[in-house]
């Protein structure tokens, strides 16, 4: 079994007066079906880096939550995890995956940019580009630049970027959330497992 290390979204819990780290236990289940373990990292980066050296993972995935700080975000921590393991995937040239929020991350890192968007949250959207089927959506800000290294793989057919690939290493990016798909989608587990060499080698 390969193992993925993920990051979580930051929760302030008011009522227990707590910072949580939170991640849906639907990732799990998602990638147990591509027999992969999921090793979830605390936004500190410390710790994550100690992880890091430890684990030697096979892949990475930035998971969705919060908005960056740049943005108007409250979660700077989550940034930095989010950077540290970007810079880490390129170091080691191990996979990586960011999803919504995590897609963000990778735009930003590449020097891309952000915008409000507007009709994106709880609908669905058909995609052309590489890939062509339909997507969920649940996210208030959509890219308006990709960046010099990313090259634009899938919009929406109103034109919004959905997915994105670096030109030269494993590190990938999409908007939907293949996690809230009921049942999940085999075409979502065929492409994951693909671009994040999950497959164990015969």
């Amino acid at each position: 079994m390969k193992t993925a290390v993920i990051s979580q979204r930051v929760d302030e819990v008011r009522d227990y007066d707590e910072i949580r780290d939170a991640l849906d236990e639907q990732w799990h289940k998602l990638f147990l079906r591509m027999d992969t373990a999921l090793v979830p990292v605390p936004n500190m980066p410390e710790t994550v880096e100690n992880t890091l050296i430890r684990i030697h993972p096979d892949a990475i995935v930035l998971s969705g939550g919060n908005t960056p700080a740049a943005y108007g975000g409250t979660a700077a921590q989550r940034d930095r995890v989010d950077e540290l393991l970007i810079r880490y995937a390129l170091e080691h040239n191990v996979p990586l995956l960011g999803v919504c929020r995590g897609m963000q991350s990778v735009v930003l890192y590449f020097g891309g940019t952000l915008k409000k968007a507007e009709g994106h949250v709880a609908v669905s959207h058909k995609l052309v580009g590489e890939i062509r089927r339909t997507v969920n959506s649940y996210h208030g800000y959509c890219v308006d630049q990709p960046g010099e290294e990313l090259q634009v793989i899938a919009r929406t057919e109103q034109g919004s970027i959905e997915a994105v690939r670096h030109v030269c290493y494993p590190v990938y990016g999409i908007m939907w959330h293949p996690e809230r798909v009921e049942g999940f989608d085999d075409a979502d587990l065929a492409w994951i497992q693909e671009k994040l060499h999950l497959k164990e080698e015969q």
